[in-house]
């Protein structure tokens, strides 16, 4: 039981010692491996530097190739339209729609012609026409009046 009592305060007296020693390195340090610890700070500032400008350079590469890639997919797009366009079905469809779309738009002009009829209301293009025409009367008005005036 003394045996143990002894490790315990060894133990204790050297943990007391520790805490009570303030360990700097710099104070302690050879200059040899001052200098060698500046070294390998400066080596690996470089090559972090030198891993940051490849990590740009591959960002940049990437863009790049998004670009590029973007480029080639709206020209192989533009090729495969024009392709289609050569296909006979594809002609007639084309040729549908714009005969629907004609058809379409003389209907809703028919159907508005036919509002503005009823509720006895001209269109804008009209009313345009006869403000011209009102313009144009006016001018002569206008002449008119000063050649009766001189």
């Amino acid at each position: 039981m003394a045996a143990k009592n002894t490790d315990k305060t060894t133990k204790k007296k050297a943990q007391a010692r520790n805490t009570s020693i303030e360990f700097n390195w710099e104070d302690i340090a050879p200059e040899w491996a001052t200098e060698g610890i500046e070294r390998i700070n400066s080596e690996f500032e470089k090559l972090t530097d030198e891993l940051q400008s490849r990590a740009d350079e591959l960002q940049n590469r990437g863009e790049k190739f998004r670009k590029e890639s973007r480029k080639r997919i709206e020209k192989n797009v533009k090729q495969a339209q024009k392709e289609l366009r050569k296909v006979p079905a594809i002609k007639r469809a084309e040729e549908f729609r714009s005969e629907f779309e004609k058809n379409v738009e003389k209907n809703i002009d028919a159907g508005v012609d036919r509002v503005y009829s009823g509720l006895k209301l001209a269109r804008i293009d009209e009313v345009k026409k006869l403000e011209k025409k009102i313009a144009q009367l006016n001018k002569k008005l206008r002449t008119l009046e000063k050649a009766q005036a001189a």
